[in-house]
């Protein structure tokens, strides 16, 4: 009996140490992540590094924790590639993800690298404008949006369970933002002529750490639920609210969502983070942010604000907010929308200057 009672306990302190093991290689994964995020610099390398070692020994030994090191295996591979080590990057993405065939080429995720130049899109597809709105107007909209302000909270933006969140407007209706979605529908009107057909928009926002990006996707009505297939906008407009280099740059390719080959292969186009910039593409394009590299401009709680606008033939069904923010909603009148009702007065000192976006040949 003392033998089996000691072989018991032994057993049961081994688990015990696993599971504390497990626990701490967890927090250190979330937390090196979240760093990363926040501050891609060369110290998180090495942070990155560690982490994964120790979430890939918890999980030798327990697979729920596969999906913990499959988070930091892209992460560590990620910042591999974006200092142009690639061949490390691929072997720890290849021992997580055998089955895995692409990824963004080193031209993108080593953004800045290359000059603007001509694109491969056809015509109409994609343009990108300087100070593209009034001076008045872009300080009414970065207020609305400061990433210490009040419309942050009210949606519980910082909550991880926080779902996709937009609102929809008539283009004769009053705002800041709407004010901002007719003068893009002037600006962009020859570059993208689908936007003159637009009577309303839907509209979104992030405010996102530097080294956070967002993955590849096509914009749609109600998160592409529609009962006949995703139904796309006529264009999308981004707007950068933050500060220069601020956040990776916006990344549109020529797949198109009806396409039955993997078009992204042969071109695209990089749009730089900088203030009062705005970059508008067909509806049906393919898009993403690239996470930023290297350290955060402006330290590690700057954030990438942006803007996005939806343009559409006719405003769709609206919602009003019930419980979580969900997308589509009818726009309120409660305390926190008081900046996005001001009167944006002064003049009309716009003087948009095309901007040529980064082509990416492959």
């Amino acid at each position: 009996m003392g033998t089996a009672g000691s072989e018991r306990r032994k057993r049961w302190r081994r688990k015990a140490c696993s599971r504390l093991q497990a626990r701490a290689a967890l927090r250190t994964v979330a937390e090196t992540l979240n760093q990363a995020r926040r501050d891609p610099s060369d110290e998180s390398l090495e942070r990155l590094r560690g982490a994964l070692l120790a979430i890939e020994r918890a999980a030798a030994t327990s697979p729920k924790l596969d999906a913990a090191a499959q988070n930091c295996a892209r992460a560590y591979a990620l910042a591999l590639f974006q200092r142009g080590r690639a061949q490390e990057g691929t072997v720890v993405l290849r021992h997580r993800f055998p089955d895995a065939r692409y990824r963004l080429a080193d031209d993108v995720l080593q953004y800045g690298t290359a000059k603007p130049g001509a694109t491969r899109f056809a015509k109409g597809s994609v343009a990108a404008y300087d100070g593209a709105l009034p001076e008045a107007l872009f300080r009414a909209v970065a207020k609305a949006l400061a990433p210490d302000g009040a419309f942050w909270p009210a949606h519980a933006y910082d909550d991880e369970t926080s779902g996709f969140f937009s609102y929809v407007h008539s283009l004769d209706e009053a705002g800041v933002v709407v004010e901002a979605a007719r003068r893009f529908r002037t600006l962009f009107g020859k570059a993208v002529p689908a936007i003159a057909e637009a009577t309303g928009i839907e509209w979104w926002t992030h405010r996102r750490p530097h080294g956070a990006g967002h993955q590849l996707h096509f914009d749609s009505a109600d998160e592409g639920a529609g009962a006949d297939g995703p139904e796309h906008p006529l264009c999308s407009v981004v707007l950068y609210l933050s500060e220069a280099r601020l956040g990776g740059p916006t990344l549109v390719t020529t797949q198109c969502s009806g396409d039955t080959e993997m078009r992204c292969r042969d071109a695209a186009a990089l749009v730089p983070v900088a203030p009062n910039r705005a970059v508008c593409f067909r509806g049906d394009l393919l898009h993403c942010v690239v996470p930023g590299r290297g350290p955060a401009p402006g330290g590690e709680t700057a954030r990438r604000v942006t803007l996005m606008i939806s343009f559409w033939r006719r405003p769709h069904a609206r919602h009003d907010r019930e419980g979580a923010p969900r997308a589509a909603m009818r726009f309120p009148t409660a305390e926190w929308t008081a900046p996005f009702r001001a009167r944006v007065d002064g003049a009309d000192d716009a003087k948009p200057t095309r901007s040529a976006p980064v082509p990416v040949a492959r």
